[in-house]
């Protein structure tokens, strides 16, 4: 029998609708980026200045949306170095930096109220004491549930069902088969 040492948790691919939505914004980016230099030029003029840095303020307003629709986070575990690593990805450009992996106490899922009155469904990795970093968010509790689980599985440690208030519940798991 040999142990996992590798996990990677992903979010998944981006909807299509989001992957034209920022596309179309690092379109626009790259092309407001062409307007700045060629328009570009050094004078004390301040209104041909103004009219210059104007496309670096468009851009300044479309770069959050075009990331947030784009933007694909990863969770990396190496068990066997007890490391760890959040990787932001956007296409093959990927960021993230491993960092010293906690003992994990458990995995919980509950529902977080939005500042709007909806809810989203998060999943927490526990340690030392009150501590945890979050893994993943949905507005759906069977996805966020499902990779609770597999979560809790892999890091054989239990799971915590938070997801009605006021009503926890540890959840039985069944046993990670590790076996090749």
């Amino acid at each position: 029998m040999t142990k996992k040492k590798n996990v990677i948790i992903s979010e998944g691919n981006k909807p299509f609708w989001q992957l034209v939505v920022s596309a179309v914004h690092y379109t626009a980016i790259v092309s407001l980026l062409i307007f700045f230099f060629i328009g570009f030029e050094l004078t004390t003029e301040t209104k041909k200045l103004k009219g210059s840095f104007n496309f670096l303020e468009a851009i300044i307003y479309l770069l959050p949306t075009a990331l947030y629709f784009s933007v694909v986070k990863n969770f990396l575990f190496d068990f066997g170095e007890r490391k760890y690593k959040i990787q932001y990805c956007v296409g093959a450009i990927k960021v993230g930096s491993w960092k010293n992996l906690p003992e994990i106490e458990y995995v919980s899922v509950f529902k977080q109220p939005k500042t709007d009155g909806d809810f989203t469904f998060e999943v927490n990795l526990w340690y030392f004491k009150n501590r945890h970093f979050n893994i993943y968010e949905s507005d759906d509790s069977a996805p966020a549930f499902e990779l609770g689980q597999a979560a809790a599985k892999v890091l054989n440690v239990k799971l915590l069902n938070a997801t009605v208030p006021n009503s926890y519940k540890w959840v039985k798991l069944n046993k990670i088969n590790t076996s090749k």
